[in-house]
């Protein structure tokens, strides 16, 4: 298998996932530290919001990454606390997320995605001891991973709605994560059907509900943790942000 596909099937999620069984909670103390941040990665503001009247620019990007990122939080706090868990900065458990991609393909998986698809094609080459097999496979494959991956990730911040999460778990003093896992949604179709029509269209609610199901996977994944809370007490809103985000407001 190319490496290219390899790698791109490691975007869709096909990752390894680490024991929750080995974290516990402590008994009675139901507990987590909750940190959310974002990674400064996008290259245009359309691909993060609807349209919004300003000029596309790094401060306008960076303005809608982090109102997606204040609307992924207030939900995951609203989550925790209708499941039982309180959100404690000193608890003996923290939760770092990061919003590492959303709404496009980074530049730097493009980058892999091409320069692995060359080294195959050179590496194919050289095996058997011929240069210019290796030259040519190489010039094939920059041409060929060039227009599978730029055109490829231009068509999912088209027609998707791409998140990844990256999530760890951790103890204070310890260097090792206890968890670490990364979520990657490309298209939330049932999360978002729950919005209404007119709403479904605007590319801040398709990111917010990729991020809702990111979510919800989340949870799912925590419950596992021996002693945590599991009965929900009233539903979780579909966004702490809803109404700034179905008004149509610039970030």
């Amino acid at each position: 298998m190319k490496p290219g596909i390899v790698l791109i099937l490691a975007l869709l999620g096909l990752g390894c996932r680490s024991p929750l069984t080995q974290v516990a909670l402590r008994k009675g103390e139901p507990a987590l530290g909750l940190t959310v941040d974002v990674e400064d990665h996008s290259r245009r503001l359309s691909h993060l919001w609807s349209a919004t009247g300003e000029a596309d620019s790094p401060a306008a990007r960076r303005a809608a990454l982090e109102r997606h990122r204040q609307a992924f939080e207030a939900e995951l706090r609203t989550e925790a606390t209708s499941r039982g868990l309180r959100l404690d900065p000193a608890a003996p458990l923290q939760l770092h997320l990061t919003l590492t991609s959303l709404g496009e393909v980074r530049t730097k998986y493009i980058a892999w995605g091409i320069l692995s698809g060359v080294a195959w094609g050179v590496g194919t080459g050289l095996l058997v001891h011929n240069t210019r097999l290796a030259v040519g496979l190489g010039l094939y494959e920059f041409v060929e991973e060039s227009a599978f991956w730029i055109g490829g990730s231009m068509l999912m911040g088209r027609w998707s709605s791409p998140a990844v999460v990256e999530a760890r778990l951790c103890s204070p003093g310890s260097d090792k994560p206890l968890w670490e896992e990364t979520y990657h949604v490309l298209w939330a179709r049932r999360e978002l059907a729950a919005l209404p029509r007119e709403e479904q269209g605007r590319r801040e609610q398709q990111l917010q509900a990729s991020l809702r199901k990111i979510r919800s996977n989340l949870f799912e994944d925590l419950e596992r943790i021996p002693d945590f809370p599991h009965g929900r007490t009233t539903p979780a809103p579909t966004s702490a942000l809803a109404p700034t985000l179905a008004s149509g407001a610039t970030p």
